[in-house]
């Protein structure tokens, strides 16, 4: 979800609570991997520690595709005494709840139930799909930014400008369903569907979300979460709204100069950015993506990985964004960010090794995973 760059200022935290499990799996078609878990654990612990000041909380998981994982947490889940965050400390994701809604895409692609060139107007009979120069917005586009729709589906008003600048709760609680689709029926796109730049939209994300639960008669979009990705991957912690036993493992964001504020919900735009998650369950979904042939989703899985809009710099598949790194591997990941909080979640597939990094406070992690991916990829 979109939100600024303000950065916290907090004390050093100590490295504590590692956790590692390890698997003497050789990784699919022979791709590398750190093999020792010693290694692995100290590479986890070395950007940690090297990013720790930066952070309220920070949690940093890797896991290979040979079933290795460490995790590192450091610092506070509220500053500036609370208890040190684990692996099983609950972060808002923002963002990287994209992959998730095109991984739901992509499974309803399998089954059969639409496909990629399904246009969005079959889906939400009961509005007025935006076109432009005759094109249709499909929920291809939508999954690669590339449907013309703005960032953000309403103007800002003066009220929520004041709220988002407070982080003082969810700036996106006068938005619900109803708003979102009024919203698309008035929206005018900024350039044809399926041509152009990549140009990332919460707005679309967020319809995508709505079309996919009505185009597979799901209950809700976290419901559709839970059973068709969540519960085939063992991935118990990743919620829209966690109950109470999950309540109690939240991490407490936090806005500039460590001030705590209220979590985000984004109840009318759920595909853009509301998910909840753990290190473990992160962790999970990347070992997934590393290897989905060993797991329910793969067709689904592989479906979302191959570029299907490239750019100068930044391409994507569908939800995940590309970036070549050296050696000709390509790095898939997405980042996400919230009120009082910042996740990154990566992988780089002929590497074997995928990354997570979840933080309770506006500072971006994505130096973090990055620099964990390179260490972890050469």
């Amino acid at each position: 979800m979109p939100s600024d760059r303000d950065q916290a200022d907090v004390p050093a935290p100590q490295l504590s609570d590692r956790r590692r499990s390890s698997s003497s799996d050789q990784p699919a078609n022979g791709v590398q991997r750190v093999s020792d878990p010693e290694a692995l654990d100290e590479a986890v612990e070395r950007i940690a520690a090297r990013h720790s000041k930066q952070h309220v909380g920070l949690v940093v998981g890797a896991v290979t595709s040979a079933g290795a994982r460490s995790v590192v947490p450091v610092g506070r889940v509220r500053a500036p005494d609370g208890p040190t965050p684990h692996a099983d400390t609950l972060f808002e994701i923002g963002s990287v709840t994209k992959v998730f809604t095109a991984l739901l895409l992509a499974e309803a692609v399998t089954r059969g139930e639409l496909s990629l060139d399904t246009p969005l107007s079959d889906l939400l009979p009961e509005v007025t799909v935006p076109t432009r120069d005759g094109a249709a917005i499909t929920v291809e586009h939508l999954a690669t930014h590339t449907a013309g729709l703005p960032n953000n589906p309403l103007p800002f008003s003066a009220a929520i400008r004041a709220q988002w600048k407070a982080r003082d709760g969810d700036p996106w609680d006068t938005i619900d369903r109803a708003a979102l689709l009024t919203a698309l029926g008035e929206a005018k796109l900024r350039r044809t569907p399926g041509t152009g730049r990549i140009a990332y939209s919460n707005f679309g994300a967020g319809v995508l979300g709505h079309a996919l639960v009505a185009a597979t008669a799901a209950r809700d979009f976290g419901e559709l979460v839970r059973s068709r990705i969540c519960e085939p991957l063992g991935m118990t912690d990743t919620v829209i709204i966690p109950d109470q036993e999950q309540a109690e493992r939240e991490a407490v964001g936090h806005r500039r100069r460590r001030r705590t504020t209220g979590h985000w919900e984004v109840a009318g735009l759920p595909g853009a950015g509301a998910l909840r998650s753990t290190a473990t369950d992160m962790l999970a979904f990347l070992h997934a993506q590393l290897r989905p042939d060993d797991t329910p989703l793969g067709p689904a899985i592989a479906l979302t990985h191959p570029e299907r809009r490239p750019g100068k710099r930044l391409g994507i598949g569908l939800g995940w964004l590309r970036v070549p790194m050296k050696g000709d591997r390509v790095m898939l990941w997405h980042n996400g960010g919230t009120g009082g909080f910042r996740a990154f979640a990566g992988f780089v597939p002929t590497a074997g090794v995928g990354v997570a990094t979840l933080a309770n406070d506006v500072r971006s992690v994505d130096r973090v995973g990055l620099d964990l991916l390179t260490a972890l990829s050469t």
